[in-house]
């Protein structure tokens, strides 16, 4: 195994990109590494965020079609079936 920073990696199973990318953070200082590992983990967690709000959204939507269809609609009106005032 070979050692990058303070990773343990199996040589060989880095992509070519990562390994670059490696070796051009070992040439930052501790606190550039420190900046490029927040807005790095900035990003996945706002990746992480868009993709649950695009599913709430979908979820959403799909409750949206099966709650207010027509086949329902008598539903809607139960005030009025029940004499029940509106306020």
């Amino acid at each position: 195994m070979r050692q990058v920073g303070a990773t343990q990696t199996p040589a060989g199973e880095l992509p070519a990109q990562v390994a670059e990318a490696i070796a051009a953070l070992q040439r930052l200082s501790a606190t550039e590494k420190l900046t490029v590992a927040k807005l790095l983990l900035e990003s996945v967690l706002t990746d992480e965020l868009s993709e649950r709000t695009a599913w709430t959204a979908l979820g959403l939507e799909s409750f949206q079609r099966e709650w207010d269809n027509p086949e329902d609609a008598i539903y809607d009106q139960w005030r009025e079936h029940y004499r029940v005032p509106t306020r």
